[in-house]
């Protein structure tokens, strides 16, 4: 008899399965590996790149903006002023007499909801 008697043929089967199987996933995941680890880093360093430049400009102008003055053309009640002025004059409202400063502030809340009437 010429037959092979290690394997039957329900275990060739399985084995093929396994064999089959086992290499799929093997070839996929070499694939994933290649997708994800290639490439990533020059993009994210240049993307990184790109993001730090703009936030650097971004806050060089907000800097220039703090230490300003000025007046909003389109609403004549709006005043930007320096933080260090700013905190005088809240100082000065506030600092002594919170209650006198809260009714200046309200004071001011209710005059800005009034609406004009030109009739």
């Amino acid at each position: 008899m010429s037959e092979n008697t290690c394997c039957t043929a329900t275990m060739r089967k399985v084995a093929a399965t396994f064999v089959g199987v086992s290499g799929s996933f093997l070839i996929i995941g070499v694939l994933a590996w290649l997708v994800v680890g290639q490439g990533e880093a020059d993009v994210d360093a240049a993307a990184a790149g790109n993001r730090l430049a703009i936030r650097q400009k971004l806050e060089q102008e907000a800097k220039a903006d703090l230490g300003k003055y000025a007046i909003d053309g389109a609403k004549e009640n709006l005043a930007r002023l320096s933080i260090d002025r700013a905190m005088e004059v809240y100082v000065a409202e506030w600092g002594k007499d919170t209650a006198q400063g809260r009714a200046k502030l309200l004071e001011r809340l209710e005059g800005s909801k009034k609406v004009q009437s030109f009739e």
